[in-house]
C-alpha cells in the first residue's frame, strides 16, 4: 500500500514537473528507527526526487500558487504525532499508535513566494520507522 503511494507522487512530480518550473521534491527517511526528540523537523534526507528548495527537511517556495503536499509516517512501536507546518503554525496533524501505524495526510496549500513548509515531531520521544515515513511536494500548474 506504502508503495503504491510514493510511486504515486513520483509519478505526478514527473508527469507534471516536465511543464512547470520548481516541480517538487519527494523524500524518505533512511531504513530503520529514526528517532526524534519534541518539536524537532523531520530530516527526511533519502532524496527520490529532487528540488533545490527542499533543504534540511524544509520546502521553501519560490513560485507562488497552489502545491499539493503529501506527508506519510509510520511509527515505531511507541505511538507518534507529527505536525505539517507552514511558516510555523500547524497546518495539519497526523497520528499513529503502537506497533507500526500509518497515517497519511494529503493537502492543497497555497503557497506565497518564500513560504516554508516542514513537518514536525510533537510529541517526546518518538520513532519514525524505515522508509515509510514520506514528504512530497509538487506545485500544481
Amino acid at each position: 500500500m506504502i508503495m503504491a503511494h510514493i510511486l504515486n507522487c513520483i509519478l505526478v512530480v514527473l508527469i507534471i514537473g516536465t511543464s512547470i518550473v520548481n516541480a517538487g521534491v519527494t523524500a524518505t527517511l533512511p531504513g530503520g528507527s529514526n528517532s526524534y526528540a519534541k518539536d524537532a523537523v523531520v530530516q527526511y534526507n533519502q532524496i527520490l526526487v529532487p528540488d533545490a528548495n527542499y533543504n534540511a527537511g524544509k520546502y521553501k517556495a519560490t513560485v507562488a500558487g497552489n502545491y499539493l503536499v503529501s506527508v506519510t509516517m509510520m511509527s515505531g512501536t511507541v505511538a507518534a504525532h507529527t505536525t505539517l507546518r507552514k511558516n510555523g503554525p500547524i497546518y495539519v496533524w497526523l497520528y499513529t499508535g503502537n506497533r507500526y501505524d500509518m497515517a497519511t495526510q494529503t493537502v492543497c496549500m497555497q503557497l506565497a513566494v518564500d513560504d516554508e513548509i516542514w513537518v514536525q515531531m510533537t510529541n517526546a520521544a518518538s520513532i519514525l520507522f524505515d522508509v515509510y515515513n514520506t514528504f512530497t511536494v509538487v506545485k500544481l500548474p
